[in-house]
């Protein structure tokens, strides 16, 4: 090279342009991943809230239960779960509890294959205490709701606390417990 140019002329050669720092790239990487993984989440809870996720992807042998609750079963829709969906949008996780260790009970049914009784009226999935938080709070309150009702009232429990589940099924017909051994006058079930 010539002195002119050494020595800060008018000639200078080009210089190459500066390269990113590997860290801004690798930071832009994390971003972009992260990113994903929480929209990816985010859906991904969004869809375990709705029935469609309950009937298929963990519970895949419970179809029968998610036909019903949509109404396209041999029953068309017999049962609570259809009016719940029908009447207030209510959806699977509003009555079955999903907390920590009933999922982990589920998983192990999956994956072991013992999934028990599944059948339609085959057990009891809600307690009393998840009925009553929608309906009147409590059976007394329940009861005096209900206390036009004769020449019974159902909801009196003469013989001590029933399950809700026992006569109101979530996914089959209802079932009158008291007429199976008293003349309850004609009354029918709702829903």
């Amino acid at each position: 090279m010539s002195d002119e140019i050494k020595n800060g002329g008018t000639h200078a050669a080009p210089q190459a342009p500066e390269k990113a720092p590997r860290k801004k790239k690798a930071g832009i990487v994390v971003v972009v991943v992260v990113a994903i993984l929480a929209v990816a989440g985010i859906g991904g809870w969004i869809w375990h809230e709705t029935p469609g996720f309950c009937g298929t992807m963990c519970h895949d042998t419970m179809g029968e239960h998610l036909a019903n609750y949509e109404g396209t079963d041999a029953t068309q829709g017999a049962g609570l779960a259809r009016v719940h969906a029908v009447q207030d949008g209510t959806t699977c996780l509003g009555c079955h509890e999903a907390d920590f260790d009933s999922q982990v009970a589920e998983l192990k049914a999956q994956l072991s294959g013992n999934y028990g009784d599944l059948t339609l009226a085959g057990r009891y999935y809600s307690d009393n205490d998840k009925c009553l938080s929608c309906h009147e709070g409590s059976y007394d309150a329940l009861a005096e709701l209900t206390s036009d009702l004769d020449p019974y009232n159902p909801h009196k429990q003469p013989h001590g606390q029933m399950n809700c589940n026992e006569c109101h099924k979530g996914h089959a017909a209802q079932v009158d417990v008291c007429a199976q051994c008293h003349d309850n006058g004609g009354q029918e079930m709702k829903a």
